[in-house]
């Protein structure tokens, strides 16, 4: 699925083949003044068209197709945001950043830079592997030791903020900890909390380092050496995982997988060298300052916890205008889902904290909202966007944002009109993440500026009997 976009204002009429097409967001060009808000309708195409295997021209009845833009206020109320869906560990390893994005807000306070750090807890290393003896039987072999090892991690190189090489450092974790850690607890339950004796993982000792530079590739390699990884092997040893962390002031590096791959050295062939992986049996990440509340007039997606944005939808019964509309239909027109050829919510991007930005592209779905009076918590029917939602390009949200994107809602539209349907009772929808949580970085819209509000895009097909 494409994406596309404009600056806020742009307007311009396309051809009937581009718009009426499967659902997508197109892609627009920046840097016009923006409309009154009022609704804006293009008579894009009267036509008789016949089917391309077909030499009978009746098989498509005459009609036109009609292009209606509707203000918010004309079919969309109630904005409102809710955050605090999942946590860090639901994602398993994620970011580490130094001194990343600090900024001041728009009401002109300090915003901190953020501080990023991963935990992971390894499970216990193999007993034994599959080695071949001098005479070339494979064997079961028992009796190993480790000579060395390496803690790989693989990064999401597209996801991750680095403007050269960046150090990496691995401290041993010396106290407790589980899934639910955050930057000043490492546990932190319904059933209780522990702090942390120093807030960001605790006290702990240098296991090793390494520097990544994003030119080689997407993984880093830390060297652990034969006596640290005995004491790791150690149950009663007072070591609970590793923290990683990085010393290069401006970075955020997303962390895809770490793993520990260690060097074994069978009783069998002392010739040969076993490779064999350690996989991490706990993993999450930690991070400070938290993600700021949503601005006045701000709609958010995304992010971990997870925000997610609900307005709520009523569609006008009958459309009486504006002139282009009624030049091409006889007014005032009622519409039903046979009509709808394709709709999409327009939405205005708007620039997020510069610590929580995108770096990459991040996606939108759209979800009806089964039960709105059990909001944040309501169940969500199935996604109306398709799998993985819109993807929206990471450069459309960097300042001064102010781009008009697309979000296709055709399915929700046409179930609002569909015979039946209950035309005075507002529908709810939610749009979130694709999958939650999916990244620290999150998405921002603008939700009250009557100039940059949420707008619906319908193409409307009618046949000759409207006219």
């Amino acid at each position: 699925m494409r994406t596309g976009r404009r600056r806020v204002g742009e307007r311009r009429a396309t051809a009937l083949a581009r718009n009426a097409g499967p659902a997508r967001a197109r892609r627009r060009r920046p840097g016009r003044t923006v409309s009154a808000p009022v609704a804006a309708a293009l008579l894009l195409l009267a036509c008789q068209e016949q089917l391309p295997s077909s030499t009978r021209d009746d098989l498509v009845p005459a009609g036109v197709i009609v292009e209606v833009t509707l203000p918010f206020e004309d079919f969309a109320s109630n904005v409102r945001v809710y955050g605090g869906f999942g946590r860090t560990s639901d994602r398993g390893v994620g970011f580490v950043a130094h001194e990343f994005g600090g900024e001041t807000d728009e009401a002109g306070r300090a915003l901190a830079p953020l501080q990023a750090k991963t935990l992971v807890r390894f499970g216990a290393y193999p007993r034994s592997v599959s080695v071949r003896d001098t005479a070339g039987t494979l064997r079961t072999d028992s009796a190993i030791s480790f000579l060395s090892g390496r803690i790989v991690a693989v990064l999401d190189t597209a996801g991750s903020v680095a403007s050269g090489p960046v150090e990496v450092v691995a401290h041993e974790v010396v106290e407790p900890w589980d899934r639910s850690a955050t930057w000043r607890h490492a546990v932190d339950t319904l059933g209780g909390r522990v702090p942390w004796s120093e807030a960001g993982g605790g006290p702990g000792q240098v296991a090793t380092r390494a520097v990544w530079d994003p030119a080689q590739g997407d993984s880093l390699f830390l060297p652990v050496d034969s006596a640290r990884l005995r004491m790791w092997s150690d149950t009663a040893a007072e070591v609970h995982g590793i923290r990683l962390e990085t010393t290069t002031p401006g970075a955020r590096l997303d962390l895809r997988s770490v793993s520990l791959s260690l060097q074994a050295l069978p009783s069998i062939n002392p010739d040969t060298v076993a490779d064999v992986s350690v996989t991490w049996t706990a993993g999450t990440f930690i991070y400070d300052p938290p993600a700021p509340p949503p601005a006045p007039g701000e709609a958010r997606v995304g992010g971990v916890p997870a925000w997610r944005s609900v307005l709520d939808l009523q569609l006008p019964v009958e459309l009486a205008g504006p002139p282009a509309l009624c030049a091409a239909v006889q007014c005032p027109v009622r519409f039903d889902d046979s009509h709808v050829s394709y709709a999409a919510l327009q939405l205005v991007s708007r620039a997020p904290a510069a610590a929580f930005a995108p770096s990459d592209s991040l996606g939108v779905e759209v979800r009806a909202v089964l039960a709105p009076d059990f909001l944040p918590k309501s169940p969500l029917g199935p996604a109306l966007t398709g799998l993985g939602g819109v993807r929206f390009p990471a450069e459309w949200f960097a300042p001064p944002a102010g781009e008009v994107v697309e979000v296709p809602v055709t399915a929700l539209v046409r179930d609002l009109r569909r015979p039946g349907a209950d035309l005075a009772a507002p529908r709810a929808v939610a749009l979130l993440a694709p999958f939650e949580p999916l990244s620290l970085e999150y998405l921002s819209f603008e939700a009250a500026d009557p100039a940059r509000q949420p707008r619906l895009r319908l193409v409307l097909a009618f046949s000759q009997a409207n006219r």
